[in-house]
């Protein structure tokens, strides 16, 4: 036995890294050190169970992640662990693809399209069907219907649409035509890597049984985010001997929108008789008061597997709320917190200013201007998405496979050659009409009607210049083979002969570009040749086009020393020793589509994920952690731009007032007792969340006259609401009335107003936007909030 791999381990780790054949359900909770279970439970088949190397899978959903097991794994196996198949899901299928490329239809070096040339390439088809885009689906709703299919492994034959859906028809007749297009092209989408491998191994025994035999062992990272294909994928590659290993927790599920299934992870157990569950729930990241907030939070979901994580760290620093009159006003408290939080020697990138969505990033980012806070908003890799970096990439994929039609039509005039739109139509037609790729068509362009000689002339030029690369370039190293595309194609120098800012901006750019192939070939200088017998790796072109084809939104690095901010969708994987979590209000977080019709556990299932999505943002923070929220937001009604009025988030109601130290909790516990002494003319009031920064009001608390400042105020148990603050000693008051809002002329029901529907029952008027009967209030009923034209409510007196 390999001691050293079970040392600083503590009792739940070892059962998992110990446990030998069988499924295995690891549930790790945030910070809990499940990447350290991985990678030593791997190091153990390896050592201690002779398991060669390319028998073990392990796949995750982030090129980082997969870096970092490597990385470790290199350390504890050595050259050994280059053997591992250690990558992400949509890695694992193209490389899967690679070698099976014939039987999937696909040339080896299949081109991977990312979401702008899914984009173009929709477009094209719809303008091809006589569709104007945008009536009634633009392209990326078109491809959002075809990728939720996708992620269920459908072909489109298998789709099933109504009859009355005529978005959904339009969009499945589209999916036929998407998918012979990509064949066509010799491409795939980042769907097809997944539901390719899946089919072809569902429906070829002898393919299955071949693939199953080879793996000896499958883990699965991130198990939580995996969606239907994902999962067959996964099962198909596990056989009979069932040896899979999956990682997860059910209550960082976060990707529900994209289609990922929390049910893989809660029904696991079920699928998979005879599962050993291991739960994991010390946690090294975070002081006991913020795993606490975050567990009153997650607690109240409807369906998740118990568990609590637990830390031997003291309590830690207590939680703060800052509250603003409005969005910006909520911005300039974060920016002064911020401010204070790097006056104590916090450095800026181990701060994270979080929210839930990306428009709420706009007036948080003026207010860190003008404190003169360097921030950074972290969206993912921009680098390769830049245009002169796309026009490298197209050219180097042409020379890989000239009948990518999307690549041929981004660069036939890039740098331009005098190859205009209406040229480019003509040799579309010709295409269309022989069913041949646009490459074809420009060597037969003799024979394109209407073709000036001008024009023909310089796609002869073009055509040449793809032959040429396609002749020379495959086959070699990438750095070599960027400098000749450059080359080739004119595209530097043309930027040379521009003496402009711009222009050597680019080709900086495109200078970079060389400098990653180049350090992308002295990476794999260092591998080992292949032990694998059925390992065949693709020339050293294509593996850096794959790769930088595979880098995710997740893969980013935050700049040094600047803040982040970022939504809570991005900050998954990350931890910060300080986080601003802003926007906690109902509407915003959880985040509310009042327009969507959702059935009661349509409503819960996204309320659940909606506290997924607190919890992680919470379990960020290490140290420190801050909330915060405006009492009224802009938003954009019938009536165009005004502001509503924002209640505090229920996930505030559920945190113990503890957190925010014994002195408020004194303070809560005070008011809640003399609100509840009678005579009551109203409904006792809930406690209030207070809570600050060092040096300014630590009691936030609001009375019950319906006047008040910008102050947290809280439903009562009917949801009678107040919105007065007392005023702190030494604190400015900003007082306005919170029913003298802007509107239309007058509003039939006032906030707090109790209300009557005939189905839905009372309720309580949260906000009111409109004028007249035909108004549209949110009203907070027993089954939820809803948003109800007020000609269906009655004043309940």
């Amino acid at each position: 036995m390999s001691e050293d791999l079970l040392q600083d381990l503590n009792d739940a780790q070892r059962e998992a890294v110990l446990h030998g054949d069988g499924p295995l359900l690891v549930l790790a909770g945030a910070g809990s050190g499940k990447t350290r279970v991985i990678v030593h439970r791997i190091a153990r088949l390896v050592r201690d169970e002779g398991v060669i190397p390319w028998q073990i899978l392990a796949v995750t959903f982030t090129n980082k992640a997969a870096g970092e097991m490597r990385e470790r794994l290199e350390a504890l196996l050595g050259l050994a662990a280059q053997e591992l198949w250690v990558q992400t899901f949509h890695a694992f299928g193209a490389r899967f693809l690679r070698r099976e490329a014939a039987r999937a239809g696909l040339p080896p070096s299949f081109a991977i399209y990312d979401t702008d040339d899914q984009v173009r390439l929709v477009k094209r088809l719809f303008a091809e069907m006589g569709v104007e885009d945008g009536s009634p689906l633009t392209a990326r709703e078109a491809l959002s219907r075809i990728d939720r299919w996708k992620n269920a492994a459908l072909r489109p034959a298998e789709v099933e649409v109504s009859s009355y859906d005529v978005e959904g028809q339009l969009a499945r007749q589209l999916y036929e035509r998407y998918q012979a297009a990509l064949l066509r092209a010799g491409a795939a989408d980042f769907g097809d890597l997944i539901v390719m491998p899946t089919r072809l191994l569902e429906e070829d025994a002898a393919l299955r049984a071949r693939w199953a035999g080879r793996f000896r062992h499958v883990l699965v990272d991130e198990f939580q985010d995996t969606n239907p294909a994902q999962y067959r994928l996964m099962k198909a590659l596990a056989g009979a001997r069932r040896n899979v290993c999956v990682v997860g927790d059910d209550d960082q599920a976060i990707y529900r929108w994209r289609g990922a299934d929390v049910s893989n992870i809660l029904g696991f157990d079920q699928d998979f008789p005879g599962t050993r569950v291991v739960k994991l729930e010390q946690n090294y990241r975070s002081t006991r008061t913020i795993l606490d907030a975050a567990h009153a939070v997650i607690s109240r979901a409807k369906r998740r597997r118990e568990k609590r994580l637990w830390t031997d760290r003291d309590a830690g620093a207590a939680l703060a709320l800052l509250v603003g009159e409005d969005e910006h006003a909520e911005a300039e408290r974060i920016a002064r917190g911020v401010a204070a939080e790097r006056g104590r020697g916090t450095p800026g990138d181990e701060i994270a200013v979080l929210y839930r969505t990306n428009a709420q990033s706009r007036p948080l980012e003026a207010a860190l201007r003008a404190a003169r806070i360097p921030y950074v908003i972290v969206r993912g890799t921009s680098f390769y998405e830049r245009a002169e970096v796309k026009d490298a990439a197209a050219y180097l994929r042409l020379a890989l496979n000239p009948a990518s039609d999307i690549d041929l039509e981004r660069v036939v005039n890039r740098p331009a050659r005098k190859i205009g739109e209406k040229t480019v139509e003509r040799l579309r037609a010709h295409a269309t009409a022989k069913g041949i790729p646009l490459y074809e068509a420009i060597a037969d362009r003799d024979a394109v009607a209407e073709l000036k000689p001008a024009a023909r002339a310089a796609l002869g030029e073009f055509h040449d210049i793809v032959a040429s690369l396609h002749a020379d370039v495959p086959a070699l190293d990438a750095g070599i083979a960027v400098q000749e595309a450059l080359k080739r194609s004119g595209l530097l120098a043309r930027l040379e002969e521009d003496h402009s800012d711009e222009a050597v901006e680019r080709a900086e750019n495109l200078a970079e570009l060389v400098a990653a192939a180049r350090e992308f070939d002295e990476a794999l200088l260092g591998e080992a040749p292949p032990t694998d017998p059925d390992d065949v790796r693709p020339p050293p072109l294509a593996r850096f086009l794959e790769q930088i084809a595979l880098l995710g939104e997740a893969d980013a690095e935050t700049p040094e020393g600047r803040v982040a901010l970022m939504t809570l969708h991005a900050a998954k994987g990350l931890e910060f020793e300080a986080v601003f979590l802003a926007g906690l209000e109902d509407g915003t977080l959880p985040y509310e589509r009042p327009w969507s019709d959702q059935t009661p556990v349509e409503r819960d299932e996204a309320l659940d994920e909606e506290r997924r999505l607190c919890y992680v943002g919470m379990t960020r923070a290490k140290a420190r952690l801050t909330l915060s929220l405006a009492r009224r937001r802009m938003g954009y009604g019938e009536g165009g731009p005004s502001y509503r009025q924002m209640e505090p988030s229920r996930f505030l109601r559920d945190l113990p007032p503890e957190l925010f130290g014994e002195a408020v909790a004194r303070e809560v516990r005070a008011r809640e007792a003399r609100a509840a002494a009678p005579p009551l003319a109203r409904p006792p009031v809930v406690r209030r969340h207070p809570g600050a920064l060092e040096g300014e009001p630590h009691i936030e608390l609001d009375g019950d006259d319906g006047i008040g400042p910008a102050r947290p105020s809280t439903p009562g148990p009917r949801g009678g609401p107040s919105a007065r603050g007392e005023r702190i000693s030494g604190e400015p008051t900003v007082e306005y009335d919170l029913d003298q809002r802007p509107s239309r002329g007058g509003a039939p029901f006032q906030r707090g107003a109790r209300v009557r529907h005939a189905s839905l029952g009372e309720g309580i008027v949260l906000s009111c936007e409109g004028a007249g009967m035909e108004a549209k209030a949110t009203v907070r009923f027993d089954s939820g909030d809803r948003r109800v034209v007020c000609r269906f409510l009655v004043a309940d007196e």
